[in-house]
């Protein structure tokens, strides 16, 4: 039950702690909590006032007493038959006050409770039970929205793994095809295609790790993000990164990551040809609170003063700029080339 729901110690539950904290003063009692039913527990999700994590369900009050149709109230239960005997309603704990508000799922089946308890026997008026019941539908919202996402994240880890299979059973076929075919710029134009899918279902590897849903550290990721460029690099040409460590969206983070792939496959490409040396500098700066910029330059033989060209390359370089709502400045001082890539964070 709480894996479905997406709950555990490490999950953050300060909405649902809010419902239950203003419910326990609402109904000015000194205890309040969410339980889920297991097979034969029940489990205390979130306490305010209480030590107990679980119990047997025949030990619980819930399990005498719960209506499935509205607010269950037992102004004292060491005068209720049912629960006069329950260790709950004596010993430590001592409650002598509960109510309980029931948690519906789709289906009708009731899965918890949102409940109110005191060491004092009291009871609730009309508003506050009322207000129990809206408070555990709040509750039940949460729940359900949590479900939801667990449910979209596992669906996108299993997409995101059908695609990082189905890009490198890709990148084989085009490996196996450039071997095939006899022109020199055919074998050429393939083997730069097959870098491009190796090198994005690695970054689709890495971001599957890091998950959507978090912040990268854009420092460590474009570390990663060169290391695999560097292994298709070629001998001749080297690599730095100078990048300043900010947090940054996992969606920007791939995108930059792209950019980087295209810059510094085109340069290979065009910028050190007959075997020339060369190097490629990738970094980053936080310019202004809010403001990055990505620069990527080479010290290749540059564009011999003509506008850079509208090949392929560029085009995606432009759609991840686009991607980020950011702005590219094209050029730099000769030799070489160089691009800017300022965006928001």
């Amino acid at each position: 039950m709480l894996r479905q729901y997406g709950l555990s110690d490490s999950v953050d539950l300060s909405s649902l702690n809010d419902i239950v904290t203003l419910a326990v003063r609402m109904c000015e009692v000194k205890t309040g909590t969410i339980t889920l039913f297991g097979d034969d527990r029940q489990r205390y999700v979130l306490n305010i006032g209480m030590k107990i994590s679980e119990l047997p369900l025949d030990e619980t009050i819930c399990a005498h007493v719960l209506s499935e149709t509205g607010v269950t109230v037992i102004p004292d239960t060491q005068a209720d038959q049912r629960t006069r005997d329950l260790a709950v309603c004596n010993g430590i704990e001592g409650f002598r006050f509960y109510a309980a508000a029931p948690l519906r799922a789709g289906n009708g089946r009731v899965i918890g409770t949102l409940t109110m308890l005191d060491p004092e026997p009291r009871d609730l008026n009309d508003d506050q039970r009322m207000l129990l019941v809206v408070m555990a539908k709040q509750v039940m919202a949460q729940l359900d929205l949590r479900r939801a996402l667990r449910r979209a994240d596992l669906m996108r880890r299993e997409v995101d793994h059908r695609v990082k299979n189905s890009l490198q059973s890709v990148a084989s076929l085009t490996r196996l095809q450039a071997r095939r075919v006899t022109s020199t710029e055919a074998r050429e134009a393939l083997e730069i295609v097959s870098r491009r899918i190796d090198t994005v279902a690695a970054l689709n590897s890495e971001l599957y790790r890091i998950g959507n849903d978090r912040k990268v550290g854009l420092s460590g990721f474009l570390a990663s993000v060169i290391d695999l460029i560097r292994s298709s690099a070629p001998e001749r040409v080297t690599i730095s990164l100078e990048c300043a460590d900010v947090n940054i969206s996992a969606r920007h983070a791939g995108s930059l990551a792209i950019i980087v792939n295209e810059f510094t496959t085109n340069s290979f490409k065009h910028a050190f040809p007959d075997d020339r040396a060369g190097h490629i500098e990738i970094s980053g700066r936080q310019t202004t609170p809010g403001t990055f910029v990505l620069t990527c330059r080479d010290d290749g033989i540059g564009f011999s003063g003509q506008a850079p060209g509208n090949g392929l390359g560029f085009a995606i370089i432009d759609s991840a700029v686009e991607s980020v709502d950011g702005e590219i400045e094209r050029g730099g001082e000769a030799p070489g080339h160089e691009i800017k890539v300022e965006f928001g964070i």
